[in-house]
């Protein structure tokens, strides 16, 4: 178990100046190769902050050979093929209080927590209708068996931050179960379609419960790469990219993160139900690249207060990817 945290650790150390994203949102890839890796790592340090939402990582592997996984099945079951690919990763994010220099609890902040799960992926592409269709689901586990404490301790004593003394008052321990449902749509039709795409989002599960609707705006030449992909096509472009800006809007019915496990809600340290901000926005633009095997994202994103007496967030991502 402290092999997996240390890798954990590491990876962390490299994200001080990064950040994370979506990673069924970034799954196609254009290289004439089966299997892609990818590395998706959220930070708050790019603004120079360790509050709310801390840190986040994830690694994938994507394989174009793998049939009848869970998420795969599932969307055979909404879908006739076109494209389908399907993954299977790790993850771990870590939350904190605003001020991670108190060691009682704070009254009214969110609490110290953190969850790793494991997850299965897939991606359903119709590029003819307009249309992606992705799904995840995740299992794992939320409190100290998740390594926040080490992991986030760890690196800031690398760096000479400052140590966090809070963690004692983390939420307890929680199996884990999630799955996300995400459809993009365009309703236009010629140019417009290309650029600017409706989509709608639902998580249900002990993790978090909400739904999402929003749009997407982009500009690039990846949508003609993406065309011929559907086709069977292989790309010979050695550059593609694409700028994106997307907001939405998002309803919150439970998020264990701040109201803690469904089994266990009424520890003390968690925030009262009335406390957790029902109706959310984020706001998210980045830039995607796709250079041979190689992929790379960059991206900022700004959330809305997820509770009542929180401030607005903001943190940075990144998304590298390697096909072979």
């Amino acid at each position: 178990m402290k092999r997996i945290w240390f890798i954990f650790l590491i990876i962390n150390l490299i994200s001080t100046k990064e950040g994370f994203s979506q990673r069924t949102e970034n799954a196609i890839y254009f290289s004439n190769r089966d299997i892609r890796v990818i590395l998706e790592i959220e930070n708050d340090l790019l603004f120079n902050t360790d509050s709310y939402y801390t840190a986040g990582i994830a690694l994938s592997l994507t394989n174009r050979k793998l049939k009848k996984t869970p998420t795969q099945l599932l969307l055979n079951l909404i879908t006739k093929k076109d494209i389908d690919i399907t993954g299977f990763g790790i993850q771990q994010r870590i939350y904190t209080p605003y001020s991670i220099e108190q060691p009682n609890i704070v009254a009214n902040d969110r609490p110290y927590s953190a969850y790793f799960l494991l997850t299965n992926y897939s991606v359903y592409i119709n590029s003819n209708k307009k249309t992606v269709i992705s799904n995840e689901i995740g299992i794992g586990f939320m409190g100290p068996m998740a390594g926040g404490e080490e992991v986030q301790s760890f690196v800031h004593h690398i760096l000479g931050n400052t140590i966090p003394i809070g963690w004692e008052n983390q939420l307890n321990n929680a199996f884990l179960i999630d799955y996300q449902l995400r459809m993009e749509k365009s309703i236009f039709r010629g140019t417009m379609s290309e650029h600017i795409i409706p989509f709608t989002e639902l998580r249900v599960g002990t993790l978090t419960d909400r739904v999402k609707l929003g749009v997407k705006l982009r500009v690039g030449n990846k949508n003609k790469s993406m065309h011929k992909l559907s086709k069977g096509k292989f790309i010979n472009d050695k550059f593609i990219w694409e700028w994106i800006l997307s907001t939405n809007l998002q309803g919150v019915f439970y998020d264990a993160t701040l109201e803690g496990g469904v089994l266990n809600k009424n520890e003390s340290i968690a925030l009262p139900k009335q406390d957790v901000i029902e109706k959310q926005f984020q706001v998210r633009m980045g830039v995607n690249f796709y250079i041979d095997r190689f992929s790379f994202r960059y991206m900022v994103k700004y959330n809305s207060k997820d509770f009542s007496n929180a401030v607005i967030h903001r943190y940075g991502s990144v998304n590298f990817g390697y096909s072979f």
